[in-house]
């Protein structure tokens, strides 16, 4: 009985919340009148839980007067639906009887009292009945209909809003992630990094609901199948989950977990996490929404670039530009109002343009921030290359840039070297090039 009851809360809740939308300005001016405030045709979805639903309607009394009333609900009859489809240019047929039942026998009374203004009707609803109907479509049900009207009562009926045609769609009860992907960029070890998960249900829940998580290592490769990308498996050491398993309570919607990282078991590289529902202990897993796709990466922090200097460049504007402008040291000066520019004052720099940095000692390089030039996008793409003797140089990376004056990372192949070589060889402005700062990502 405890769960009928917080069924019907919940159905009183959302009935009422649909009144709000109904016009009663005139409510407490015009004669008494009685209607169904939510009328017309109206899609109820109801989920298959096992519990019995009940469909409470609602009865409103309107006007200046206090009065006495009463109301009589009726299911239509077919010859009164048949008018109803030929006025509205629809098809409905009526369910048969053994799918629904208006509590109280084929008609039911509504009273009120001087002071109520709502009071209702109730239908349950027998789900499990419908769904045996050969030509019912679950889904998206455009046939069968509860068709309910009030018949009659002791004051007047607001006759264009006195029928309502009740269309189930019933949907099986699943559990599901509210979210399907997040991302988490690690910037620092001495910083704590967690991301919040929910699990969800659509239903009014009555019960506990255990929620088995884990990791699905069979699903990286699959992603990246589909969505071009080279994401490494997380390794296990790097995460914990908590707490597990989640556990949706009763009376609540959704519940949420905590996805922790270890950082100091996180590589700098991108990695991808998995999460799937691989066992729910009530209703089923909605297999289209039962993973939950985290990215994590963790670029390699940026170097310290004291001492670090040119050692060479293709070409740079150092007088056309104003000065301090234009020169190729700017882009270690940590000033992104300065910047390097190829030549175009006394002569015009050609496609690619370069400009090699000597970081004074062999590093580890993991990755290159590039800026540009504040609110200009001359340089478009290019490569990266490293070097131990400024001779030899090997490619490690390519890059594209996005139209934002922000800094844009870009991971390469991790390798050792001295001098790191910018190759940008497309421009959106050709043939000219710019860049603000240029950072080293790595390990000294």
């Amino acid at each position: 009985m405890k769960k009928n009851n917080l069924f019907f809360i919940v159905l009183l809740v959302l009935l009422v919340g649909g009144f709000s939308c109904e016009d009663t300005r005139l409510d407490d001016i015009s004669d008494p009148t009685v209607y169904i405030p939510a009328n017309g045709e109206i899609e109820q979805v109801i989920f298959s839980t096992g519990e019995p639903y009940i469909y409470r309607l609602g009865v409103y009394k309107s006007g200046v007067h206090e009065t006495i009333a009463s109301a009589t609900v009726v299911v239509m009859s077919e010859t009164e639906l048949q008018v109803y489809n030929a006025e509205n240019k629809t098809n409905y047929e009526k369910l048969p009887d053994n799918c629904f039942e208006l509590r109280g026998g084929s008609s039911v009374q509504v009273n009120f009292s001087k002071e109520s203004r709502l009071e209702f009707a109730e239908i349950e609803i027998l789900y499990d009945e419908i769904k045996k109907i050969t030509d019912f479509d679950a889904e998206s049900n455009e046939t069968y209909v509860i068709p309910v009207m009030l018949s009659h009562a002791d004051i007047s009926v607001g006759n264009e809003r006195q029928t309502v045609l009740i269309k189930p769609i019933i949907k099986e009860p699943n559990v599901y992630f509210s979210s399907l992907e997040s991302s988490i960029k690690i910037e620092s070890v001495d910083e704590p990094y967690s991301q919040t998960l929910r699990v969800a249900v659509d239903f009014s829940n009555l019960w506990d609901i255990t929620v088995e998580i884990d990791a699905d290592e069979e699903a990286v490769e699959a992603y990246n199948a589909q969505n071009g990308t080279q994401y490494k498996l997380l390794p296990a050491s790097a995460y914990t989950f908590t707490p597990v398993p989640v556990t949706i309570s009763v009376d609540e919607n959704f519940a949420e977990f905590e996805v922790v990282l270890n950082t100091d078991n996180v590589d700098y590289d991108d990695f991808l996490l998995p999460i799937s529902i691989k066992q729910v202990s009530r209703f089923s897993i909605d297999e289209d929404r039962s993973t939950h796709y985290m990215t994590v990466s963790r670029p390699a922090e940026r170097m310290n670039r004291e001492g670090w200097s040119i050692a060479d460049f293709s070409s740079e504007e150092a007088v056309g530009e104003g000065a301090g402008q234009g020169t190729a040291a700017n882009v270690l000066d940590g000033n992104t109002g300065t910047f390097w520019h190829s030549e175009w004052a006394y002569a015009t720099g050609q496609l690619p343009h370069h400009i090699t940095i000597d970081m004074q000692k062999e590093v580890t390089v993991a990755g290159v921030d590039l800026q540009r030039r504040v609110n200009n996008s001359d340089t478009r793409a290019g490569n990266f290359y490293i070097s131990s003797d400024n001779q030899t140089f090997t490619l490690i990376g390519s890059f594209e840039m996005a139209a934002v004056n922000e800094a844009q990372t870009f991971k390469v192949n991790t390798s050792n070297g001295r001098y790191l070589k910018v190759e940008i060889t497309e421009s959106n402005r050709a043939p000219f090039a710019n860049l603000a700062e240029v950072y080293i990502r790595g390990v000294e």
